[in-house]
């Protein structure tokens, strides 16, 4: 690899995997679109009021998109004093830095290649895709994952097609600014998950035999993939959860189903989250997909009999 080639895929890799860790949504390549006013609630959104009867206390829901830069959040006011107000803050994970070289490690092979498992008609394919989207051919990604080749282009093309957007903001993720806020002032910090538990998620939950499968039709509908993404981008942009919803079950007739994303771990988050909002005014901070649809937190935390608001942002 020359010196030239390896700039050109370090400076994406290194935001890939900070896009790995958050995790936003796993399917998407999602150029920017400007967004409308969010003042709107009049229609379902990423931001709740959460109460419950017989309390004073307010809870807040605000469903993120990880790759946003926390300056964004000069456009995010009330989001910004809900966090101020709340006692404690919940993400999906408290990133440990210690941590992430495990987690890159759980989406490589071992004691296989790639180029060792997929017929000449897919690896030539894989090949020309990686040499026009990332400047390297295969043999150099030859110990990933077919899961972690499909994120890895999938965000390749979200960094790309977003950069004037990426980069017109600073600082840190909006998940990670969350936590770090909250350890600043002394809240109390709650993790829904791992990070190795993200990770294992990601890249074991299906057979290798299965991500070769949806690798291969990822390359086949790339560009039916990366319009639903340019949809839904525009409806987190504009506030608006049920576009988002109608995109991801629109996905699903794509690529299949996909519940251990959003549907299992929300179920899973349930078995704690109704009783951390009774016991101190929090702010829950993950991604905006898990708050949308029959099983997403909103409906599952009014089910258990708490009242949510949609609010301004």
């Amino acid at each position: 690899m020359t010196p030239k080639t390896k700039l050109r895929f370090a400076t994406p890799y290194s935001k890939i995997v900070k896009a790995i860790i958050a995790l936003f949504f796993l399917i998407n390549s999602i150029p920017f679109v400007h967004a409308q006013s969010a003042g709107n609630t009049s229609k379902p959104g990423v931001f709740y009021a959460v109460t419950r009867p017989g309390s004073k206390d307010t809870s807040y829901l605000f469903g993120t998109y990880h790759l946003i830069k926390s300056s964004y959040m000069k456009n995010l006011p009330n989001v910004q004093k809900a966090l101020q107000k709340s006692h404690g803050v919940i993400t999906e994970i408290v990133l440990d830095s210690s941590k992430i070289q495990l987690a890159q490690t759980m989406g490589m092979l071992k004691g296989k290649t790639l180029t060792g498992m997929l017929n000449k008609s897919l690896t030539d394919s894989l090949e020309t895709e990686l040499k026009q989207s990332l400047g390297i051919g295969l043999a150099q990604l030859d110990q990933f994952k077919p899961a972690n080749i499909t994120l890895t282009l999938s965000m390749v093309y979200l960094i790309k097609n977003n950069k004037a957007m990426l980069d017109k903001y600073t600082g840190q993720p909006l998940d990670i600014y969350f936590t770090d806020f909250g350890k600043s002032n002394h809240k109390t910090l709650t993790p829904l998950e791992t990070i190795e538990g993200q990770m294992d998620m990601l890249f074991n939950h299906t057979s290798e035999d299965q991500q070769i499968k949806e690798l291969q039709y990822f390359l086949k509908n790339k560009s039916e993939m990366i319009a639903i993404g340019d949809q839904m981008m525009a409806g987190w942009l504009n506030n608006d959860l049920a576009q988002l919803n109608t995109l991801y079950q629109k996905s699903l007739t794509l690529s299949g189903e996909a519940d251990y994303l959003l549907k299992d771990r929300n179920l899973k988050w349930m078995d704690s989250l109704p009783a951390l909002l009774r016991k101190d005014r929090q702010f829950i901070g993950v991604g905006a997909l898990h708050l949308a649809g029959e099983y997403g937190l909103v409906a599952l935390l009014r089910a258990k009999g708490f009242t949510l608001t949609p609010l301004k942002l």
